[in-house]
């Protein structure tokens, strides 16, 4: 064999074995993206586990005309750039859901999307009313989302209570963060049903529209900070279970991206440890 022919043939093996190790490094990185969600969501998932994202569903009452009669279409499209309302038709939806939340369930899909055999399904809260044995993703506040309600009334929640108007420690200190023209808040809180411990329910929620897709964002987008935020010994270890928490998230309205942790608590034995 002359020596052309041995360069051609070593530069083919060669080409094979960098293609063979890069698709291994691919995987494996894939396999540890994978390894560290899991650790920070706290949840086990198995072959063909569906994660609940779980959204608040409503409902528009009756509405009638200065007449008496219903109005069965009370929608319309609205305008495009501080146009006119379009005039092809009214329309009719048994059961609304707020904007924010479908924003916020298209993120988190996204971020599941990297964990091997997860296959998120989005339900109501409606639904998912007796729903506890799953790993859970609530979106939108206690008074529209009934499994936000639950992971806030659950005795593992010794974190945060939220009212109409601010957040407020489990204690009973109330948390200096209120909503205006410019700037909204939200909160990622997680924490481990006592009666399913391989199961985690996550509440992403928010005082105006833009704390909840914002919060469920920055879950979405900043998990590897957050992690980092929330125990960063566990973090460099590398294997340590991430213990539950709640961030506090400031969002500029209309701008889910501009979410940033102000505030956050982890779970210490019984008790729960301000994160500095």
């Amino acid at each position: 064999m002359n020596q052309d022919i041995k360069s051609i043939l070593y530069n083919i093996l060669g080409g094979i074995i960098v293609s063979v190790l890069t698709v291994i490094f691919i995987s494996l990185r894939k396999q540890l993206k994978s390894f560290q969600l899991h650790r920070l969501l706290g949840f086990c998932s198995h072959s063909g586990d569906e994660p609940k994202i779980v959204y608040g569903q409503l409902a528009l009452p009756n509405v009638f005309k200065q007449n008496g009669q219903v109005i069965t279409h009370p929608y319309v499209k609205p305008p495009r750039n501080g146009g006119a309302i379009p005039l092809q038709g009214t329309y009719s939806i048994t059961h609304p859901v707020s904007e924010c939340e479908v924003r916020a369930s298209t993120y988190l899909t996204s971020m599941l999307s990297n964990i091997k055999n997860t296959h998120p399904q989005l339900i109501s809260d409606v639904d998912a009313n007796a729903v506890l044995d799953s790993n859970l993703f609530a979106l939108g506040g206690p008074g529209s989302n009934y499994k936000t309600a639950d992971i806030l009334a659950s005795p593992a929640n010794l974190f945060i209570q939220m009212a109409h108007n601010g957040f407020s420690l489990i204690s009973g200190e109330h948390l200096p963060f209120v909503c205006n023209q410019t700037t909204d808040y939200g909160f990622i809180l997680r924490i481990t049903p006592p009666q399913f411990p391989k199961r985690s329910w996550i509440a992403c929620s928010g005082l105006g529209e833009w704390g909840t897709s914002g919060s469920a964002w920055f879950l979405a987008n900043k998990w590897k900070y957050l992690m980092r935020k929330i125990s960063p010994f566990a973090y460099y270890m590398g294997i340590m279970p991430i213990c539950d928490f709640v961030a506090i998230i400031k969002i500029t309205r209309g701008q889910d991206q501009s979410a940033e942790i102000v505030d956050a608590y982890r779970k210490s034995g019984k008790m729960i440890k301000r994160i500095k």
